[in-house]
């Protein structure tokens, strides 16, 4: 390879690796997100899915995401991850990746503020997991703890 090559390959693929990490990172989740969250969506229907790395349900709930984006890349899904801890930061990311689901908008509960977190979403909800709610174009949340069957996913998000 040609010195001029190695040159302009080199930048490509630093790039590339930086934009797969940066993509798969998701944002923190307070109040404020979930405002922006309720009015970007406003007049559309849409999940929110909660999870745990200390799921194995959630998992199952993650794989069928990841074979309905295959088949629809518009899903309107929302994923936060709920453990509050930094410790498991790089695991949270490598679960996202492994699902392929980092093109889907997604949020992490920050340390410590698992409590809070779970109030903002819902008064009612204590953290039992896997979490989802649908929302209808009105704004109007429904709540389902337990893992939810793929039949009712793609009915769901595939109108």
């Amino acid at each position: 390879m040609s010195f001029f090559k190695k040159l302009i390959s080199g930048p490509i693929i630093f790039f590339l690796l930086i934009s797969n990490v940066v993509f798969a990172e998701s944002i923190a989740f307070n109040k404020e997100q979930l405002t922006a969250l309720k009015k970007q969506n406003m007049g559309k229907q849409w999940l929110m899915l909660l999870w745990s790395v200390d799921c194995p349900p959630c998992f199952k709930e993650l794989a069928i995401l990841q074979k309905l984006q295959r088949q629809h890349d518009d899903l309107a899904v929302v994923i936060i991850n709920t453990d509050a801890s930094d410790e498991v930061n790089a695991e949270r990311i490598d679960i996202i990746e492994k699902f392929e689901l980092n093109t889907l908008t997604n949020f992490h509960f920050e340390d410590g503020t698992d409590a809070q977190s779970r109030f903002y979403i819902d008064p009612n909800w204590y953290g039992e997991l896997p979490r989802s709610y649908f929302v209808e174009s009105n704004g109007k949340f429904h709540g389902k703890s337990g893992l939810v069957n793929q039949s009712l996913l793609t009915k769901w998000l595939i109108n």
